[in-house]
């Protein structure tokens, strides 16, 4: 009875594994030609190594990652090749791999390979348990063995390269990918995956040559134009980006590559593209409050204020957050000069406790605006201390008796609020440091800001602000004193550290030094064309003219219309022997500037440069 349970439990474990192999079989057999069939014969009469044939007493099993690996991975074939034993254990370690029961899938394929240890594809998936298992070591000898005896087998070394890529080692990786391009230079993949490594690698050049080629050898690879695109971005190759984004999103549409491409089409005022990617996004989601936000902006930079207005009210049902939304209306009102809609929005948002501080400035704001200052002055003047827009508010105030030409008003509430220090903040000290300066008061504004450093002696932005004052007069050394100190409190400050690199550079000192400066302040702020120009300034002086080329042709892309950097990449052009292009630079610079010094300065280098030209001629 007992015997007839377990015989009876054995049957139905082995009918649930049948049922499991039989989805591996249609997969085996395109690759040995065999019929699934032969298993079921194979049960009942396989007498295989490690298969249904009953132990024989004081026999020594062999250990199934010991003596069986080493037989396979030796060559030796104990018996000859059983297709149908390497059949059953490949069913068998497929349906234990779909169960995730991976030991007993690896002993299962390890002796579908006694049986047969010329089957490729149970090699193959083996090496992939074993990666799976996180055995990679161990796939990789496999692997290298099965390329040893296929060197053409390119699924092997793809897979091979796969692995080494996922340790980190790259250099193997790209070893076995270039050994592949060797043997078929067009193979997709391999193309792709190097330009990738080579990406990662900051080895641009190579990776544009991957992509490019990738791409004419299929000029429908969605992924070689989205990685293309992400090198050109990198590159600064920002028309080259677009059109890579726009043939990607051809090829399939990704609404995780269109905001990648949208902030692009943003950054250099392709509003009309822009705008219609997030109207199909917001087809796909009509409740994202953040992609209606930015179409309602790119409506507003396009000028197109009823479509903006239009979307903000849309947004409004969508949104938890009511009063940002009607914040944002007012704003647009008060830009566009509608008084009257925008003081009764204010109005009716001063109810609202938790927008009353806000609503009260921009109330303010708004009858400033409509030329009514005296209600403005009367809101600010009602600001508690206590309100988080108090700053704020004594701020405008002081600005509107400046307009006013009310200076003497202007600085008696600046002073008064300084006095007391439940309502003094550093901004205060700041402004009446520079009325001071403006009056001709140097030394004044100094005391002003050195009382300022007294109380907030741990705010770097004193001291930063300071050293900006010190500039403004003249006084550039202590100015430098203080952008150090500066970076004393906050090394990350990234404008204190282009001041400081960039004053050394210009100096011709610490260049070295200057270098890391300027480099961490563009790692910091990648986007500011004026700490790329400290950059290349940097370079310059260094004399690797090449990349100050680069980095000034960067900044310039950034600050296209800068007179200073137009004449620092001049002044590149012309080291690094590109002379019509540095006259092109000059001119523009020339074009630009207001002072007539530095006019004459650029006129000066013009004249010389074409001087030149004609002489090579």
């Amino acid at each position: 009875m007992i015997f007839f349970i377990t015989f009876s439990l054995f049957l139905k474990k082995m009918l649930k594994q049948i049922s499991g192999l039989i989805s591996a079989c249609k997969e085996y057999t395109l690759s040995t030609g065999m019929v699934c069939l032969a298993v079921f014969f194979f049960l009942a009469n396989s007498s295989c190594s490690g298969g249904s044939r009953p132990a024989v007493a004081g026999e020594d099993l062999p250990a199934a990652h010991d003596g069986v690996a080493a037989e396979i991975e030796a060559g030796v074939e104990a018996e000859p090749a059983d297709t149908a034993c390497s059949y059953f254990y490949f069913l068998w370690g497929s349906a234990a791999e779909e169960e995730e029961k991976y030991d007993e899938a690896l002993e299962a394929y390890e002796k579908a390979l006694v049986c047969d240890p010329n089957t490729d594809y149970v090699r193959r998936k083996l090496a992939i348990l074993l990666i799976n298992m996180d055995k990679k070591e161990q796939a990789i000898v496999m692997l290298e063995k099965m390329i040893a005896a296929d060197p053409r087998n390119m699924e092997t070394r793809v897979l091979l390269a796969n692995v080494f890529s996922s340790l980190e080692r790259v250099a193997e990786a790209k070893k076995v990918y270039e050994e592949i391009l060797r043997l078929h230079p067009d193979d997709t993949h391999a193309l792709l995956m190097m330009g990738a490594l080579h990406a990662r690698d900051r080895d641009y050049g190579k990776a544009q040559e991957m992509l490019e080629k990738l791409v004419k050898v299929d000029d429908r690879s969605y992924s070689g134009y989205s990685y293309l695109a992400k090198l050109y971005r990198e590159l600064r190759y920002f028309d080259k980006a677009m059109a890579a984004y726009d043939k990607a999103l051809s090829l399939n549409w990704s609404s995780m590559l269109a905001l990648e491409a949208v902030e692009l089409y943003e950054y250099r005022q392709r509003y009309d593209e822009a705008a219609a990617i997030y109207r199909r996004l917001l087809e796909e989601d009509e409740t994202n409050t953040k992609i209606r936000g930015r179409l309602a902006r790119i409506y507003l930079e396009q000028g197109k204020v009823d479509e903006a207005l239009s979307e903000l009210e849309e947004l409004r049902d969508y949104s938890d957050d009511t009063e940002m939304i009607d914040l944002a209306i007012g704003r647009v009102l008060l830009d566009q000069k509608k008084f009257p809609e925008a003081v009764a929005l204010f109005e009716k948002m001063l109810n609202q406790p938790e927008n009353r501080d806000v609503a009260r400035s921009m109330l303010a704001l708004t009858y400033y605006e409509s030329g009514e200052k005296e209600k403005a002055k009367k809101i600010l003047r009602e600001v508690p201390a206590s309100s988080k827009d108090y700053e704020n508010s004594i701020l405008m105030l002081v600005q509107i008796l400046l307009d006013e030409n009310d200076k003497t008003r202007a600085a008696e509430v600046l002073r008064n609020v300084m006095a007391d220090e439940e309502t003094r903040y550093p901004s205060f000290y700041y402004l009446l440091a520079g009325m001071m300066r403006e009056e001709g008061k140097v030394q004044e504004g100094r005391d002003i800001f050195e009382e300022a450093l007294r109380i907030f002696a741990e705010y770097p932005k004193v001291w930063f602000e300071y050293g900006l004052y010190l500039e403004r007069i003249g006084a550039q050394d202590e100015a430098l004193v203080k952008m150090q100190q500066v970076l004393v409190l906050d090394p990350d400050d990234a404008y204190a550290l282009n001041y400081v690199g960039y004053t050394w550079a210009d100096r011709g000192i610490n260049l070295e030094k200057a270098l890391e400066y300027v480099k961490k302040a563009v790692a910091l702020k990648p986007e500011d064309g004026f700490i790329r120009d400290s950059l290349g300034w940097v370079y310059y002086k260094m004399g690797a003219f090449d990349d100050a080329v680069r980095e000034l042709e960067a900044a310039v892309t950034m600050q296209p219309d800068d007179p200073t950097m137009l004449e620092h990449l001049g002044d590149a052009y012309q080291k690094a022997g590109q002379l019509d292009k540095a006259v092109g630079a000059y001119e523009k610079a020339l074009s630009l500037y207001k002072d007539d010094m530095k006019k004459a300065h650029a006129l000066a280098e013009i004249q010389v440069l074409k001087g030149r030209i004609k002489d090579k001629k």
